[in-house]
């Protein structure tokens, strides 16, 4: 539900002024919490466009479970969607 430490360094280290920055997110279902806004808390000189999230696997006891089947093309889709929505793509 936070923007991983790792990411936060990466916003932090590197100068994305005048860039444009595309955030996304798998998540095991706990969904974005506040990650998307702390992005664009960190690149107040970029153009933060929407951002996209979705639930993968699931771990349990250590085993994870991968998105398969009807939740994989469905997921596709959705992307597809919403790259489209952001115009990344036609």
């Amino acid at each position: 539900m936070q923007l991983p430490p790792p990411m936060k360094s990466f916003l932090k280290q590197y100068n994305l002024s005048g860039k444009t920055v595309v955030p996304f997110n798998t998540n095991g279902g706990y969904g974005i919490g506040n990650t998307f806004e702390t992005v664009k808390k960190l690149c107040t000189n970029s153009k933060v466009l929407e951002g996209f999230s979705t639930k993968g696997g699931v771990e349990r006891d250590g085993t994870l479970f991968a998105m398969e089947g009807d939740k994989k093309n469905l997921v596709q889709n959705q992307v597809q969607k919403w790259l489209k929505k952001i115009g990344l793509i036609n």
